[in-house]
């Protein structure tokens, strides 16, 4: 049976997902009077939820005016790419050591799946779609703690990509994951890493950054 969500990890995901679709631009400033008036909510969950936000790097609480919608510089980017790099790298390597032959083939079958519902997609539709595929390989590295870190990064980077976002490459994108599932299969470390740094520059291209070498 499914855990119930609390009223406060209900504000939190529908507040975090208005920040990232940009229904809120930078510097915005945010209440707990508005947020307990937009999801009927007492001032208790708001301000948890609030406060959660600064945590995970999307607000800033500025003392007697409320909660600032913080932007990302391009040192902030930069970093958060490399880091999702090293995450998705150790993702890969722990689920190759510690994923069954048959939760590999699962996931497998879970990307053509994904790739076959890539038609005139929406950013929100495809960014959730992405977000279930990385974590899903996360997951198969058996560490919580790595899953964590990987949630909250891709969460910060999809508020930034949405800005970029064009339906037609939605599709080509989706199967490019089938690359990465192929060298998990064979238990090819080397050859899952290979295919990150690649999916990575992609990003930085895509953004029209370039690493520092």
């Amino acid at each position: 049976m499914a855990k119930r969500q609390s009223m406060t990890e209900c504000v939190l995901e529908a507040l975090r997902n208005d920040i990232i679709n940009w229904n809120y631009e930078e510097n915005d400033v945010i209440t707990e009077a508005e947020i307990s008036k937009k999801f009927g909510v007492s001032k208790t969950p708001s301000r948890e939820a609030l406060n959660y936000l600064c945590v995970e790097g999307f607000l800033e609480k500025i003392p007697n005016k409320g909660y600032l919608v913080k932007g990302i510089s391009v040192t902030e980017l930069q970093s958060l790419i490399q880091f999702r790099g090293i995450l998705e790298k150790a993702s890969a390597q722990l689920a190759i050591q510690y994923a069954t032959d048959e939760e590999l083939k699962s996931l497998r079958d879970f990307a053509k799946q994904q790739v076959s519902m890539m038609e005139g997609n929406s950013y929100q539709e495809y960014s959730a779609m992405n977000m279930q595929f990385h974590m899903s390989v996360a997951y198969l590295s058996r560490n919580s703690y790595l899953m964590s870190a990987l949630e909250s990064t891709l969460n910060k980077l999809r508020r930034v990509l949405v800005k970029d976002w064009k339906s037609s490459k939605a599709k080509s994108l989706m199967e490019a994951h089938l690359k990465l599932v192929d060298a998990l299969i064979e238990r090819n470390v080397e050859r899952a890493q290979e295919y990150v740094e690649e999916e990575m520059e992609g990003v930085e291209y895509r953004l029209y950054f370039k690493r520092e070498r």
